[in-house]
């Protein structure tokens, strides 16, 4: 355990593509809540608790995984130890033990193992998330499904960066609907790295809000 805790820091001290320095860059402060889904070992957390120190949310469905960042966060964080998705449910999950680990089925070898999903409108009610400053998504495929659901629920957070995969989506179709959901929900594109990362920004409140007193836009 401590050693991959130690990678974890190790980790989140390296800047290794042009999209990862982008992908930290935000106008944050304490009152602000982070959300990352799909934490992994906590690389990009750990990088926004450092920087920043927001109210930060980190969901990872694999048990281990979720435990080293536990660890390596401390009380900087809340880390849920599931994956949020469009319902309720133990699925099967790909590439077991891997950091491409998937709801989606893809791969035909590898070590699988059943993981935690839970809807993602309940889980943040029963968490009391109602409003998200910044939102990091990195699923491995399941961003095509969570997305549209998470949008049709209401779900908006100001500031949302996705790593897509284009292994369940080769001709970009579910890709280009998402992007059209989100244009039409008022969002634009301040940078993009194409699949690698690409974020969006929504019009924000001009009134400050204080922590506690959270309020979707």
């Amino acid at each position: 355990m401590n050693d991959l805790v130690a990678a974890a820091h190790q980790a989140a001290a390296t800047i290794e593509h042009p999209w990862d320095q982008r992908a930290v860059e935000w106008p944050l402060n304490q009152d602000s809540v982070v959300v990352d889904v799909g934490g992994y070992i906590g690389r990009w957390a750990l990088q926004i608790a450092e920087r920043y120190q927001p109210r930060l949310y980190v969901f990872e469905p694999q048990p281990w995984a979720a435990e080293v960042c536990r660890a390596a966060l401390g009380e900087r964080a809340i880390v849920e130890g599931y994956g949020l998705g469009i319902r309720n449910a133990n699925e099967i999950m790909h590439r077991w033990e891997t950091d491409g680990c998937s709801f989606v089925y893809y791969y035909t070898t590898g070590p699988q193992h059943t993981g935690e999903m839970r809807e993602i409108g309940e889980t943040f009610r029963k968490l009391e998330i109602t409003h998200i400053d910044l939102m990091m998504m990195n699923i491995e495929g399941y961003e095509y499904s969570l997305i549209p659901h998470m949008l049709g629920h209401g779900i908006l957070p100001d500031r949302l960066m996705v790593q897509f995969h284009n292994f369940t989506d080769p001709d970009d179709r579910q890709l280009t609907y998402i992007y059209e959901r989100l244009a039409g929900l008022g969002y634009t594109i301040p940078w993009s790295y194409g699949r690698h990362l690409t974020a969006w920004e929504r019009q924000l409140q001009a009134a400050p809000r204080k922590r506690g007193k959270k309020v979707r836009t």
